[in-house]
């Protein structure tokens, strides 16, 4: 497994080869006795500042641009921010425990990555528990698949014409639902109103929660891929929140699995830092982060990190039975 997630962001190739652009003709410029090779070290020096320059694991461009979308969300554009792309098509099912036992088997889900000739963008299993002011708490399971259509373009063309994305979708979730209940597991499909939302639409974002409409605050984390993920999970479950929403999403990239984990809390005040260790705040994309852990978003989660099957295998999520019918 990779190490913890740090607190220094890791500049990407792009932005590596603007500072490179600032910095290369201020090295050139040497030994800066005009006033133009001057100017050329100080474009290249505060190029490299508000580049590589970051404030709480974030880049300072990156809190900048974040600051606006926030801005341009509270005059009312209330859309996902996140770019999916390419076409793509989710469905999900709802799982209860029965005879199967109440821990989900990750390594059948996982196998849906690649199955009946379509390969899923993502596979997701969603956890939601709450605990209401009567002190009964309450749990739901869901499994997604993500189908993108660039990526099975050719067995969509062989099954019709028209390139039937969602009902091939359908018919993989329908067919993952026959699977588990084969081995003892109660599953479902679902439609987008059979899920609860995380937030409603005219929540106010704020840098490191959402407030809805009650006034609580809604808080999304990105989970760390690390050699302590099974015990971050458990601690998640056990956490003392109203509400708290987690997943763990597979994907294959050039042939690897890679495995992301995201979470949201619910509580009745601001939360002033991250509430346990392993978990990063999404600063200043709570409403993006919160979107994209609805279990039919159709958005990657983020923070993908390559982990083996077995470790995917080794990680313990447990499922609630049923409710008893009234």
């Amino acid at each position: 497994m990779s190490s913890q997630l740090t607190a220094v962001p890791r500049p990407g190739p792009a932005r590596i080869a603007l500072v490179l652009l600032a910095v290369v003709p201020a090295v050139m410029a040497n030994p800066w006795e005009t006033a133009a090779q001057r100017w050329a070290l100080a474009v290249g020096v505060l190029a490299t500042i508000l580049l590589l320059g970051w404030w709480q694991g974030l880049h300072l461009t990156t809190i900048a641009r974040r600051r606006l979308a926030m801005l341009r969300s509270g005059r009312g554009a209330h859309s996902d921010r996140r770019a999916v792309a390419g076409v793509k098509a989710t469905a999900a099912l709802r799982i209860t425990s029965s005879a199967a036992g109440d821990t989900l088997p990750l390594t059948l889900i996982a196998g849906y990555l690649n199955r009946y000739g379509l390969r899923a963008d993502a596979v997701r299993v969603t956890s939601r528990d709450s605990r209401p002011d009567a002190g009964v708490g309450a749990s739901d399971t869901w499994i997604s698949l993500t189908y993108s259509a660039a990526a099975n373009l050719a067995a969509l063309q062989a099954r019709s014409a028209a390139i039937p994305l969602q009902s091939t979708v359908d018919v993989a979730a329908r067919r993952l639902a026959d699977h588990l209940r084969e081995i003892g597991w109660d599953a479902v499909i679902v439609a987008k109103d059979d899920v609860p939302v995380l937030v409603d639409a005219n929540a106010r974002e704020a840098w490191r929660s959402l407030i809805d409409g009650s006034g609580d605050h809604v808080a999304a984390y990105q989970v760390g891929i690390d050699a302590a993920l099974a015990d971050t999970l458990s601690r998640i479950r056990a956490a003392h929140a109203d509400e708290t929403w987690t997943a763990l999403e597979l994907t294959e990239d050039g042939g690897q699995q890679t495995v992301a984990v995201a979470c949201a809390v619910r509580t009745g005040s601001a939360p002033e830092g991250v509430p346990l260790a392993g978990l990063v705040s999404q600063q200043g994309n709570q409403r993006n982060a919160l979107l994209a852990l609805h279990p039919l978003s159709g958005s990657r989660l983020d923070g993908h990190t390559a982990l083996s099957g077995e470790d995917v295998a080794g990680l313990r999520w447990p499922v609630a039975a049923a409710a008893p019918a009234h």
